[in-house]
């Protein structure tokens, strides 16, 4: 076991490189892959290390590195522990995992065990240099006190007409009332076929998502705050597309940076999913601090909420990751189905039922404004607060979600 050094490596243009210790760890067969030929940018101090992916990692080269790239084996576990093991002795060290094959469930999995982020086998130049660059500009930023991410709440609709949209856009406005930090609350409308929150919030501007997700390199701060359209209670709403927009043309990279970016902005995210789920969306999905699925106390709602709880599952959002939210809760003495039901039949706590108030939602959404601007006793405003209380408390801002 040998170690080879190049100085063919470098993040192209920016130099965010140019400084960092590099250091590879991969199997002989990929390590001795690697074609350097493809860049002729120059960065000092890389470092190839030829080793099997089930050996330990040498501390003495980990310990100088500034970001590693660690071969894993998800289906050994003995080079599962390595990478625990590597965690613990330098939790501060930036890791990359490389795989041959990476599902959302696999990344989410790996994340959890402290992985920065994944790129495949074997070795893609362009992909392991922006990788590595990307993964060293955070931990540049953590390192330097930048803002962290804002706690996210992803709303998603067990049935179409379910009222999750109204759930969503109250629940921003619950959560605005309570900030006092001065960030506010951003809701993003990524139902980029059919949003409607920003008509439902007759929030004024004339930004859309669309505008953010073509700006690529250009995002940044004040690309974001100019897009954001004005609400009601401290909201800002990140509109849908005023054209339908194919959602197949979403790239999942691109929107998952333009959340994160929005996320360093705000004091609380809500995602407003659509109904058809794509991999961007799953992306956006694993990324939430809390998924509330909308339901309603039916046979048609119930059913098709347990689909949407297995495709959950098959990439990796399970067990309380995903919590009810009953709407429309009829207090009768007398019904079919109940909140209990609904527990059972989908194995997932509800974190709190909204009550039916018809016609006042449908009013006030028909206007342009919330609930509370044309009745300040309406009992879903009451409810969807009280769900707003719970999870501030258990999500507080500025604590990385």
């Amino acid at each position: 076991m040998g170690t080879q050094e190049y100085t063919q490596f470098s993040r192209k243009e920016s130099g965010v490189l140019t400084c960092a210790n590099v250091l590879i760890v991969a199997s002989p067969a990929h390590a001795g892959a690697i074609d350097w030929n493809e860049s002729s940018d120059a960065l000092p101090g890389l470092v190839v290390l030829p080793c099997e992916n089930t050996a330990a990692v040498p501390l003495d080269a980990a310990s100088v590195a500034s970001l590693i790239v660690l071969e894993i084996d998800p289906h050994n576990r003995r080079s599962m522990d390595r990478l625990g093991e590597l965690k613990r002795k330098l939790p501060n060290l930036p890791v990359v995992a490389a795989l041959p094959d990476a599902s959302v469930a696999l990344v989410r999995m790996l994340v959890r065990e402290g992985v920065d982020d994944v790129v495949s086998l074997p070795f893609k130049f362009e992909e392991l240099l922006e990788t590595a660059a990307d993964v060293m500009a955070q931990h540049k930023s953590r390192r330097h006190g930048a803002v962290r991410l804002a706690p996210m709440f992803a709303v998603v609709r067990s049935i179409g007409g379910c009222g999750a949209t109204s759930i969503a856009t109250h629940l921003a406005a619950a959560l605005g009332e309570r900030d006092t930090s001065g960030r506010g609350v951003a809701i993003i409308d990524l139902d980029l076929q059919f949003g409607a929150v920003a008509d439902y919030t007759a929030a004024t501007g004339r930004g859309s998502i669309a505008d953010l997700m073509a700006a690529d390199e250009r995002l940044d701060e004040e690309l974001v705050r100019s897009v954001a359209r004005t609400g009601a209670d401290n909201v800002h709403v990140f509109a849908a597309p005023d054209a339908i927009m194919p959602l197949e043309s979403v790239d999942t990279d691109r929107m998952l940076r333009l959340i994160e970016v929005i996320r360093h902005q705000y004091s609380y995210v809500v995602l407003d999913l659509p109904a058809n789920w794509t991999n961007w969306s799953l992306s956006a999905l694993t990324a939430a601090s809390q998924v509330l699925m909308v339901v309603e106390l039916s046979v048609g709602s119930l059913r098709q909420a347990r689909r949407r709880l297995d495709l959950f599952s098959s990439v990796g959002i399970e067990g309380d990751d995903v919590q009810l939210v009953v709407n429309r809760s009829e207090r009768r003495m007398f019904r079919t189905i109940d909140v209990g039901d609904a527990t059972e039949t989908l194995g997932r706590p509800v974190l709190g039922s909204v009550s039916l108030d018809e016609p006042t939602v449908s009013t006030a959404q028909d206007q342009g404004l919330l609930v509370h601007q044309i009745s300040r006793k309406s009992r879903f405003q009451v409810d969807v607060r009280a769900i707003a209380e719970t999870l501030a408390a258990r999500f507080a801002p500025g604590g990385l979600a």
